[in-house]
């Protein structure tokens, strides 16, 4: 049976185009096989995408569920899902898009944001190579991303792996914190006389000697293209590890993941007993980046692109409840864009998060990006990035009685006076989403609750 039929005839009276309803027609199976049933159609539902009278429609298969079994059952229902959502007006592609990206389904978004590849071809965006002949603090953590196009998927053959040996977690493997030791040169780190206060907005709990806070940072140093290295990038993983050790944080430290690979990593960080009873959390996330009109994007070793905000919404208040109402920082030291930054700093953006059982959906979090948007971030292969590298120097020297947002403030000034070969400067950014006490990391200083 022709599923297109149905709708091409009722183009005019459906709102969907028909390049877009044919893409999801034409990729049926590999739609179905990169997602689960139940969670999506209840997603649908909550985003005003179906309404509970029309799931009840799709789910009851015209009285032909007795002469099915239940894994047919299950997989006719899953089809109608998607060629109900052809039918359902000219918004319903993007709502369907921000439901699998809220479920995770990042290789099902693939498929649907690359409407030039051929039906069930398996997805691969990449971001294209731009060529540099930049040295020392001129490279950028950048690439030209063009509007994606399909093209042959790359064989790797085993996983992503960098060639030099820095100590990470296998992302396969059980969520153990990282215990290897530092290599290179580390910071004197100045302690805490006291755990801090703030009487008008008060301030996140910070005082816990084992639970301190968890760090979860992610390198992306190798890619298919290796002529897009991240030369200098394992200096600032040791300088990262270094220095939160120094705050009493347990350090979680993947390597060269793809995309798929990160989205479990993080599921299961998130969701463990470390994140669970942990007063903090911290991700860094370091990678090429680019700006695509209004969206960020990364990139992982396998050349595939995730849309940041994506990243940004596993955090929310149903994706993630053991980080509830606790401090949250993700920093994001990679390129915005190809632009060179005059020092013409972006206003900061504030964002009000939507009502989720009392709870925002996205509250208590900051973040904080190397460049503002559009705009490029320097990297030294000898020395590591410009943001890393001062953002360490900054809790070395002020965390011991300067919050967080004072931190990010004094680490893009610091940034900012910074000029590369070329004449370009950096300017840092950062959003402050419902962080709306003072966060101290007090290293050093801990205050245990009383037996």
């Amino acid at each position: 049976m022709d599923l297109r039929s149905d709708t091409e005839q009722t183009e005019r009276e459906i709102g969907m185009p028909l390049k877009l309803r044919n893409h999801i027609l034409d990729n049926m199976d590999l739609l179905v096989k990169n997602t689960n049933y139940n969670p999506l159609v209840a997603e649908c539902v909550r985003l005003g995408l179906l309404s509970p009278i029309m799931r009840k429609s799709i789910e009851d298969l015209n009285g032909e569920r007795l002469n099915l079994s239940e894994d047919d059952v299950l997989l006719q229902q899953h089809r109608n899902l998607f060629v109900k959502i052809t039918k359902r007006g000219p918004t319903a592609y993007g709502l369907l898009l921000q439901a699998l990206r809220s479920q995770g389904c990042m290789q099902a978004v693939q498929i649907l944001e690359n409407t030039n590849q051929r039906p069930n071809e398996q997805p691969f965006i990449s971001i294209a190579s731009m060529h540099n002949n930049r040295n020392s603090t001129d490279i950028v953590d950048t690439t030209t991303l063009p509007v994606p196009v399909a093209v042959p998927p790359i064989v790797v053959e085993g996983p992503c792996v960098s060639k030099e040996k820095v100590h990470y977690n296998d992302v396969t493997g059980p969520v153990t914190p990282c215990e290897d030791p530092v290599e290179g040169q580390t910071r004197v780190v100045l302690k805490s006389d006291r755990i801090h206060e703030n009487s008008a907005l008060g301030v996140y709990t910070m005082q816990s000697k084992h639970n301190r806070g968890v760090l979860l940072m992610v390198n992306i140093i190798d890619f298919p293209d290796t002529t897009k290295r991240r030369n200098g990038a394992e200096i600032d993983s040791d300088s990262l590890k270094h220095i939160f050790r120094e705050m009493g944080f347990k350090i979680f430290a993947y390597e060269n993941v793809n995309q798929d690979e990160f989205f479990d990593m993080l599921r299961k960080v998130t969701s463990s007993p470390y994140v669970r009873s942990t007063e903090c959390f911290v991700m860094v996330l370091m990678t090429h980046g680019e700006r695509v009109g209004e969206v960020d994007k990364v990139e992982f070793c396998d050349g595939s692109v995730a849309d940041v905000i994506g990243i940004k919404n596993h955090f929310r208040a149903d994706s993630s409840p053991y980080l509830v109402h606790k401090p949250k920082v993700l920093i994001f030291p990679f390129c915005r864009g190809r632009k060179s930054d005059l020092g013409q700093p972006l206003p900061m953006i504030e964002t009000d998060g939507v009502q989720y059982s009392n709870v925002p959906t996205l509250s208590d979090m900051l973040v904080s990006y190397a460049s503002t948007a559009g705009n490029q971030s320097h990297r030294d292969p000898d020395n590591g990035s410009w943001y890393i590298q001062k953002f360490c120097d900054t809790m070395a020297n002020h965390a011991h009685n300067t919050h967080v947002e004072d931190i990010l403030k004094i680490t893009h000034t610091a940034v900012g006076n910074m000029r590369a070969q070329g004449g370009s400067l950096q300017t840092g950014t950062y959003d402050n989403i419902g962080f709306n006490k003072k966060l101290y990391f007090n290293p050093g200083f801990y205050l245990e609750p009383k037996e």
